[in-house]
């Protein structure tokens, strides 16, 4: 009994100490990584229409409703980094789950999602 609880508080800790390392990632420092050439993966959540309309450079886009059956598209190892993001940042908090539940173990929100960056007059791709 003593072993399994010993167990179930070492795996609480490195639950702790991953949400910690995957807190949301800021518009800025996004851009920054971009210029730098150190981008993450960085996925758009949005509807089709939507992401044609203007996405920041580099997105993929898979709408958060067909994430579970595309997440293979990604095509990288399940611990990279991988940045999430869609309007509001509702859609992005649902495939942050999804992505996580399919066993990605590195997945961000991008703060504020796109609300923020257009509010901060941040360049998008057309």
């Amino acid at each position: 009994m003593l072993k399994g609880l010993l167990a179930a508080l070492l795996m609480l800790a490195g639950m702790c100490s991953a949400t910690a390392a995957d807190a949301p990632l800021d518009a800025g420092q996004l851009l920054q990584r971009q210029q730098a050439g150190q981008a993450p993966v960085l996925l758009d959540v949005r509807g089709a229409d939507e992401y044609r309309d203007g996405h920041i450079a580099g997105a993929l886009n898979i709408p958060v409703d067909q994430l579970a059956s595309r997440a293979g598209v990604l095509g990288v190892p399940r611990d990279s980094e991988i940045v999430v993001y869609c309007v509001s940042g509702k859609r992005a908090a649902k495939a942050q789950e999804t992505l996580s539940s399919l066993g990605y173990t590195h997945v961000r929100l991008l703060d504020g999602s796109l609300n923020t960056w257009r509010q901060r007059h941040l360049p998008l791709a057309h």
